[in-house]
């Protein structure tokens, strides 16, 4: 990551405390580990500043739009539902899960909780001519057209009855990547018992009973007229199907439907995922899982490379520890 950052004999400076580094990685680092903001917005008449590069970039992606931007805090770290101040942006998601607190917002009121999800906000209030036209029908084109890929496909579907193609079915399957849902119900075709989850993930993925959380989610309303979280407010009608699958909806529907009703404690839950692969046994927060996944595929490729070579080499009478070492440097290096 910091191979990313030209390394010129210049000064850097923080733009929170003003200390000043020689080299822009150091300064880099120095926003890791102290939470501070080091870079500002280059856009005339934007005040907006940042504790990495990268968060910068994806700012100036989105058009300065008035009265829509995200809403500065204390620190880059803080929830501003309940204002508590994190450590970093690991612990801020990690609180907002635990909390079903919603920690990024909009300076025109919409609340978010992950910060791309923000983005894609306020990407989609620009004024310049969408992204995503319909080239199925002359209604949405031009100004008129789609601001979100995801609003298209949805036209698409329930407008003009477009099943989707392989490469936009691939490409909901692919947010099922560490955790795949099954039904409860040991009479229905698409339980699966506690053994599954102890599977390796590529077995899982394989023998997963849903292609997609939508399909779940379907499947539970039409064929057992449930969901995951129904109101515990005596007398609602948001019950079985009519329920909800996020925590953070139902929660959303009891303060805007039932304001009078005791406050509510969000269920305690498992914050960790277990890595499933053989050999494995880490347990890993949700956002560090996918790395930790490629880092598993990366070694298997690497495995593959390399064991042939290690044959040969043993034949031809050479050192036949070759591959363990390479692929010890490897794992020590953190791929």
């Amino acid at each position: 990551m910091l191979g990313d950052y030209a390394n010129h004999p210049r000064r850097y400076a923080c733009q929170t405390c003003g200390s000043s580094f020689t080299w822009l990685c150091l300064l880099v680092w120095h926003a890791r580990e102290t939470g501070h903001l080091i870079v500002s917005c280059s856009f005339s008449g934007c005040s907006q500043k940042f504790v990495s590069f990268e968060e910068k970039k994806a700012h100036e992606k989105r058009p300065h739009t008035s009265g829509h931007s995200r809403t500065v805090t204390a620190t880059p770290f803080d929830c501003v539902e309940c204002s508590e101040s994190l450590s970093s942006k690991a612990d801020l998601l990690r609180h907002a899960k635990e909390k079903q607190h919603q920690p990024y917002a909009c300076e025109c009121g919409a609340v978010f909780s992950r910060l791309d999800v923000l983005n894609r906000h306020l990407e989609s209030v620009g004024t310049e001519i969408p992204k995503y036209p319909c080239k199925l029908c002359k209604r949405h084109r031009g100004a008129d057209g789609f601001r979100r890929l995801d609003h298209l496909r949805q036209h698409e579907r329930n407008y003009h009855h477009l099943e989707m193609d392989h490469d936009s079915a691939n490409a909901l399957e692919s947010r099922l990547k560490n955790y795949f849902p099954v039904c409860s119900h040991s009479d229905c075709a698409y339980y699966r018992d506690e053994s599954f989850k102890t599977l390796p993930r590529s077995t899982q993925e394989a023998t997963k009973p849903f292609p997609t959380r939508s399909a779940f989610t379907k499947h539970m309303r039409e064929e057992h007229n449930e969901c995951t979280f129904s109101c515990d407010v005596q007398g609602c009608d948001r019950i079985g199907r009519r329920g909800y699958f996020r925590e953070k909806d139902m929660m959303k529907h009891r303060r805007e439907s039932h304001p009078g009703a005791p406050s509510y404690q969000p269920s305690k839950r498992e914050l960790k995922l277990r890595c499933t692969e053989l050999g494995c046994s880490a347990a890993l927060h949700p956002a560090s899982m996918t790395r930790h996944i490629y880092d598993h595929l990366w070694r298997e490729r690497l495995s593959g490379i390399l064991l042939p070579a290690q044959t040969q080499a043993t034949n031809d009478g050479s050192n036949s520890t070759g591959f363990e070492c390479a692929l010890g440097n490897e794992q020590s290096s953190g791929l």
